[in-house]
């Protein structure tokens, strides 16, 4: 069962997934991604880094509705997803395959300059491809940043995630890692 600040946390995180604001989590989501992710990196829409790109996506898409979508209806609503995060945070396998996907999707496809960190600008890309506000993102970045280096690691970016996801703390940073939800 899922504490009261994670459903808050999974609920923010759901809402940012749901580019179209329509209540659900679909395959047109899940292209709005992928097109903005293209066009941040330059790929044509004919490469083979976009085509990639695409069955990495559509592979975590339909891994995700075989798993969530209960009613078979082709998307995910908010009741499925909790229902769905609740399952995998049971799971201490499910759990790892999970927070390190998280962290190793989120180096591998924003850190252009391929140091092995996160800077503030490449952060600012991973909120742009959900249509969030570069102001927001510097914001989450700073607060994620919680040894002031500039940078956000490997190591610091699992811990977030893991802050994210099993966190009952309010004040434990990556709560925050997808932005502000409800109090």
């Amino acid at each position: 069962m899922l504490t009261e600040l994670q459903t808050k946390k999974l609920t923010r995180y759901f809402q940012v997934y749901d580019i179209d604001d329509n209540g659900r989590i679909g395959p047109l989501d899940f292209e709005r991604v992928v097109e903005n992710v293209r066009m941040l990196h330059g790929l044509a829409e004919s490469s083979p880094g976009h085509r990639a790109l695409r069955d990495g996506y559509f592979r975590r898409w339909e891994a995700l509705r075989a798993s969530a979508d209960a009613n078979d209806d082709g998307g995910v609503d908010l009741s499925e997803w909790l229902k769905y995060w609740a399952a995998v945070l049971r799971s201490e396998d499910r759990y790892q395959t999970e927070a390190v996907a998280v962290a190793t999707r989120l180096l591998e496809l924003f850190d252009t300059d391929e140091d092995g960190v996160l800077e503030v600008d490449e952060f600012c890309d991973f909120y742009s491809i959900f249509g969030q506000s570069m102001d927001l993102a510097r914001q989450i970045f700073a607060e994620l940043d919680v040894n002031d280096d500039g940078v956000i690691s490997r190591d610091e970016l699992l811990e977030m995630v893991h802050q994210f996801y099993r966190s009952d703390d309010p004040t434990a940073p990556g709560n925050r890692l997808y932005g502000p939800y409800e109090d």
